[in-house]
């Protein structure tokens, strides 16, 4: 009878173990895993790095050490490069590589000597590392993943046995196959303790199934193959699944057989699906969406895996769309740490000093939750003062030692007190702003404590500090009572999600200052490249894996498949690169020189190649096929490969040579599956896209059905009958009618708007409606407001009946509108000091140079006041530009002066109830019993005696076609402003002109139209009017009252004449709504 006793179980990782675990508590009920061992457990029981009177090294302490010693190096090939977080990782793991082939430094420097010349000197450098690297971890009294190794198979040497395993009769090693020369001495070793102990050793490995599959094993075999004989307690084993009626077993035999004929297998594969997805995206989608199918066919979701190899952003995805079909899912990471709200946010700050601290990312940070003592109490939307500061960055806008966003926030809250009454909100908006530049100040003099070039331990404890300054890593407060409900839980899982990565955060940046400190502090970085150590040191760390731990669909790396199973399997991501797929190069040491290597040593040191003598392949082909022939083997029911024609960032993918031969094998076509954003009702899984399916098929049809690109569903109106009486039917009815409305409306020009499309009518809203649009004395109608309505119904709504400003957009150049309003008051100056000096009418050369001086720096002055100036520079550029502008006026034959004789007398003089010539006080228009009172301001009125002209400048080039369709359709100043003119006592007011400042040209409004017509534009004598409508002609009266009495209907159609000048354009959709008529044609 065999001895009482335990069998020990090794896996290769954590997560093959935790596997074993769920199976055995699934079959016991209860299983505590003591006998379940990860290969680290193993290896450190065995003794390790105990073995060396040592201390495990961790990977990212093993680089800290090569960086610190790659700065005594002297100069090197490898430059500044070994300064960089990237060259220590590198060549940690060349190091390593060359501790598992079992090669000396003093081997490697011997042997550099057969590489070529350009290549020697790289060798010799490493070999120069290599043997600093292992005295200082010998000083240290640290042991490498290599080293720990070399502990354990010394201690077994020895004939130590751990003490714990007294009572051990058995061990096996689950999933064995990546074996290097240290590895495979380790194994030696135990297998010689073991047989001399009587205890039994178990060596499995993947399933392959075919030679060629099975060609990553044949070191292994080889080496037990020769001690076979002498070890009858070891035992190497491949599971052979051939008869446990696995379906695709002979697939597996046959695969990347040359000898296997085509079609060899049609027919003979049931279960087996190939498909392919449009990108890699909609591939998780369809992926998530069959194993809804299984799930509702009955299979349990514990039976369901699904697999990519090197696994990445996909499990995000698949986690997504499985959450979203309402299927438990467990992925074999967490979140990355580095992704983290609070970690994302510290990693960011040695950079944002270098890159200038771009507005976006400031924004972020004095606004967010992680950093309290930026953003408690601070302004609620710090991104739109930045912008209507114009602030970018703390460089573009800097002057005389002040950072830009201390120039112009301060800019800002003067411009805002200079402009705001006394009202509190106004008073309230200026301390806004100046509570954030405090802000940002105190973000830009913390990031200054992190020097700009220091030992790497130096620049790593400065930036910890700055960390924590700023309350990064106690962001959260204290814990608060949790709310009821379902926000309740999600708050309290936020906040445990936040409290496990600051911990990991502190953990793991703590021990890489340790790491740090003691190599003596690493090398001298920069701020930039301290940035790229705390990215690499987080590269491969992630939170704790969520989800159930049972009864929840499996995702995992293809590597964890080998021996486990699964009813339902999928492979997904099956692209050439990928699967099979491409180690990436080693910078240091490049496959060129570790095959001279391999060739001179006469052995592998480097792992280059699978297989034995002909059938030698690449190392990654050989392992990739021998994991896809394990995952062909670990479906019990069905399999579903796959691959995306475009990866996530759009780039084409060819499908993978293993997909080829699959479809050699069986004769199976893949097919192309797309996601519509309705699905059909027989693809239908989940509520709401049932009832965005019904809505589809009841309610498309309704107003364009040739807009439908699929056959409508037979059952529409079953449909419409069983969902119709439902709340949520009768909200996607309504918002059917109204995108029906929005398209019959934008596409036919004879349609009325509605109540959709700019109308606002109502019984309840008469009386709203003619009281806002009364134009009374508390809110007159202005020739702005006028230019609104006349070029978009919509536009002049939002602006006069909603109050919704313009958003201001400040950029290092002020816009047309603010050049406008810079230009206008330089010419108001311009010539009210040519008036003082009594040089109206004269030449440019005869106007002494400091009188145009003078006038333009004063109205820079008073500009600069109450508006955005942009950059200093710029500024000042523009004021050269105003001056050269005044020139060139003055340069014209009339000098700027169109009316002769008439001479300036009044500049943007107001009219209206705020007038301050009471003249000018009383301009109205009298709409049945109603009273239009107007305001505005006249851009220049010249004057001579009783004579007097009115001028509205452009900015622009004049064209005198374009300024007669446009009158009294958005052009409405100057028959507004001669108008104004007559009703302040001017009678016979009939000078009227566009005046160009670019070009000094001058339009008169007699020039556009005849006398007579001219006349009739400003008659207000009903018979003139009846005559003038009726002939279709232009008379400012009758298109006021008619745009009158159309907005107090209610009529406020969005068909725009010009959407360029229009400030609501980033919010309006007029232009996406559109569609031919369908009754043309």
């Amino acid at each position: 009878m065999p001895r009482p006793g335990r069998t020990l179980h090794v896996f290769p990782d954590a997560a093959r173990r935790q596997a074993a675990l769920r199976s055995e508590r699934r079959a016991r009920g209860i299983s505590v895993g003591t006998h379940l061992l990860t290969w680290d457990d193993f290896v450190h029981a065995l003794g390790g790095a105990r073995e060396l009177n040592r201390r495990p090294c961790p990977a990212m302490t093993a680089r800290a050490v090569v960086a610190g010693l790659g700065a005594t190096l002297g100069p090197t090939p490898f430059g500044d490069y070994v300064r960089e977080p990237a060259f220590a990782r590198a060549a940690a793991d060349v190091l390593l590589d060359l501790k598992a082939g079992r090669l000396s430094p003093r081997e490697l420097q011997d042997a550099a000597e057969v590489l070529p010349p350009e290549r020697r000197t790289r060798a010799r450098v490493l070999a120069r590392l290599y043997h600093l690297y292992e005295q200082r971890l010998a000083e240290l009294g640290l042991a490498d993943r290599e080293d720990v190794l070399r502990g354990a198979r010394e201690a077994l040497d020895r004939g130590t046995w751990p003490s714990g395993w007294d009572g051990v009769t058995g061990l096996v090693l689950h999933g064995v196959y990546d074996v290097r020369p240290s590895k495979l001495e380790l194994l030696m070793g135990l297998a010689a303790a073991c047989e001399a102990r009587r205890v039994s050793l178990r060596v499995e490995t993947p399933v392959g199934g075919s030679p060629v599959a099975d060609a990553a094993l044949a070191a292994l075999f080889r080496a037990f193959e020769n001690r076979g004989e002498t070890m009858p307690h070891v035992d190497l084993f491949k599971a052979d699944v051939t008869f446990e009626g696995r379906p695709f077993t002979d697939l597996g035999r046959h695969l990347f057989s040359p000898r296997a004929a085509r079609d060899a297998l049609k027919g003979a594969v049931d279960g087996l699906s190939v498909w392919n997805a449009t990108n890699a995206r909609e591939e998780a989608r369809v992926v998530a969406r069959d194993v809804r199918r299984l799930i509702d066919a009955g299979s349990a979701p514990g039976d369901i895996a699904i697999a990519y190899r090197d696994l990445g952003p996909e499990a995000g995805w698949l986690a997504e769309a499985l959450g979203d079909l309402g299927i438990p899912v467990r992925l074999p990471w967490g979140e990355p740490l580095a992704l983290a709200g609070p970690v994302r946010l510290a990693l960011e700050l040695p950079v944002l000093m270098e890159d200038g601290f771009p507005a976006e990312r400031v924004a972020e940070l004095v606004s967010s939750r992680y950093v309290p003592s930026l953003s408690r109490g601070g302004p609620d939307a710090p991104a739109t003062l930045f912008a209507l500061a114009a602030a970018r960055d703390d460089r573009l806008g800097a002057t005389r030692g002040k950072g830009a966003y201390d120039v112009r926030l301060e800019g800002l809250a003067r411009r805002m007190a200079a402009q705001g009454g006394k009202r509190k909100e106004d008073a309230v908006k200026v301390m806004a702003v100046r509570a954030l530049r405090d802000r940002v100040m105190r973000l830009i003099d913390e990031c200054r404590h992190i020097p700009q070039e220091a030992p790497a331990a130096e620049a790593l404890a400065a930036w910890w500090k700055v960390v924590e300054r700023l309350g990064l890593l106690d962001s959260a407060g204290p814990l608060e009572a949790r709310e009821a409900g379902s926000l309740g839980a999600r708050i309290e899982d936020a906040r445990a999600r936040d409290d496990a990565a600051l911990a990991a955060f502190r953990q793991r940046m703590e021990a890489l200052l340790r790491s740090l400190r003691a190599v003596g502090g690493g090398p001298r970085i920069t701020r930039r490249v301290l940035g790229r150590w705390l990215a690499d040191a987080l590269r491969d760390v992630h939170l704790p894996a969520r989800g159930p731990s049972t009864g929840a669909v499996e995702v995992l790396d293809l590597s964890e498949v080998p021996g486990r199973t699964f009813r339902h399997l999928f492979v997904a991501g099956l692209t050439e690169g990928r699967l099979p797929g491409r180690d990436p190069p080693s910078p240091l040491l490049g496959d060129a020189d570790r095959v001279a290597l391999n060739q001179h040593l006469t052995r592998d040191v480097f792992r280059l190649t699978g297989g034995e003598f002909d059938d030698r392949a690449p190392w990654r082909l050989t392992e990739d096929r021998l994991l896809f022939a394990s995952a062909l083997a670990a479906a019990e029911g069905s399999l579903s490969l796959s691959f995306a024609v475009k990866a996530s960032g759009g780039q084409e993918q060819v499908p993978s040579a293993f997909l080829e031969e699959v479809r050699r094998l069986t004769g199976h076509k893949w097919s192309t599956r797309t996601l519509p954003p309705v699905l059909p009702l027989d693809e239908v899984l989940t509520l709401p896209e049932l009832r965005r399916t019904v809505a589809l098929e009841a309610l498309a049809g309704l107003s364009f059905p040739s807009l439908r690109v699929t056959e409508p569903d037979p059952a529409g109106q079953v449909l419409k009958d069983r969902f119709g009486t439902d709340d949520w039917f009768r909200s996607a009815r309504e918002l059917a009618h109204m995108e029906a409305a929005r398209l019959r409306f934008f596409g036919r020009e004879d349609e009325l708007p509605g109540e959709f499309t700019g109308g606002v009518q109502g019984p309840q809203l008469e009386q709203k409606l003619r009281d806002t649009f009364h134009f009374g004395l508390e809110r007159p109608l202005s020739a702005s407001a006028l230019s609104k309505f006349g070029n978009c119904g919509f536009q002049g709504f939002v602006a006069y009946g909603l109050k919704v400003a313009e958003p201001v957009v400040a950029n290092e150049e002020f816009d047309a509108r603010g050049r406008g309003t810079f230009w206008h008051r330089v010419m108001e100056e311009v010539f009210q000091a040519l008036k003082e000096k009594k040089l109206l009418g004269q030449a440019p050369e005869d106007i002494p140079e400091e009188v145009l001086e003078k006038a333009v720096k004063k109205a820079s002055r008073h500009f600069a006041e109450l508006y955005h100036v942009g950059h200093h520079e710029l500024w000042k550029l523009a004021g050269e530009k105003a001056q050269a502008m005044a020139r060139r006026i003055l340069a014209d034959p009339r000098h700027g002066l169109p009316f002769d004789p008439l001479v300036p007398e009044g500049f943007e003089l107001r009219f209206g109830p705020a007038a301050e010539d009471k003249r000018w006080s009383d301009v109205k228009l009298m709409v049945a019993e109603d009273a239009i009172v107007f305001e505005g301001q006249i851009d220049r009125l010249d004057t001579a005696g009783v004579e007097v002209g009115v001028i509205d400048y452009k900015t622009g080039r004049l064209d005198k076609r374009t300024l007669k369709e446009n009158l009294l359709r958005s052009d409405f100043q100057l028959p507004l402003y001669l108008y104004a003119a007559r009703e302040a006592g001017h009678v016979g007011a009939r000078n009227a002109a566009w005046f160009s400042l670019r070009t000094g040209d001058a339009i008169h409004l007699s020039a556009v139209m005849p006398p007579a017509e001219l006349e009739d534009l400003l008659s207000t004598d009903p018979e003139v009017r009846q005559r003038v409508a009726d002939a279709a002609g232009l008379n400012l009266p009758n298109a006021v009252e008619s745009l009158v009495r159309q907005l107090r209907k209610g009529d406020f159609p969005a068909r725009p004449n010009d959407c360029g000048k229009c400030g609501y354009r980033a919010v309006c959709r007029i232009t996406e709504r559109r569609i031919s008529d369908e009754r043309s044609g």
